[in-house]
């Protein structure tokens, strides 16, 4: 896949359900669960980080996502997906560095700039409030700042962080 930009989601959910008088966290499988439901061939999302800042794989990074239609995301857009509603809630600031650390991981393994960072609700044409209301893009910024001024005194890490207010 030629990989051009990483999209940011939520999963619009709780992050636990009850099952069989269980309380259960949402993960990747679960998510998989409800894509597979849907009639889809897999989980939409490439990464699921997990409230606890984990991250877990879903959809092979060969295969294109099912995450994003609007601007041709789903063939050339990474989709990570963090699990909780943040159009109700606040997202938690060890799953926003974990979202952070890959997000780094990723613009270094695909060569990508920090402005080909989007969320869900940015992309163009796509109408949604994803990643949630409460999604907080500054404290975002400011972690892929941090990460690329430590991460390099490099061409590539000075630039991305020169750039990341751009994207926000």
């Amino acid at each position: 896949m030629d990989w051009q930009k990483i999209v940011i989601h939520h999963s619009a959910s709780p992050v636990a359900v009850r099952r069989g008088g269980q309380v259960v966290p949402v993960n990747a499988a679960m998510i998989r669960e409800w894509h597979l439901t849907k009639g889809w061939s897999d989980i939409g999302y490439h990464f699921v980080i997990l409230p606890d800042g984990s991250c877990e794989s879903g959809r092979p990074l060969y295969r294109p996502g099912a995450h994003c239609i609007a601007s041709n995301r789903n063939f050339c857009g990474i989709g990570i997906c963090l699990v909780g509603n943040f159009s109700e809630t606040e997202v938690p600031d060890v799953q926003l560095r974990g979202l952070g650390a890959k997000v780094q991981a990723l613009l270094a393994a695909y060569h990508l700039q920090v402005q080909d960072v989007e969320l869900h609700r940015e992309v163009p044409g796509a109408a949604t409030e994803c990643p949630g209301r409460y999604f907080p893009a500054d404290l975002l910024e400011k972690e892929l700042q941090e990460m690329f001024c430590v991460a390099g005194s490099g061409k590539s890490g000075g630039s991305q962080a020169a750039r990341v207010s751009d994207i926000w």
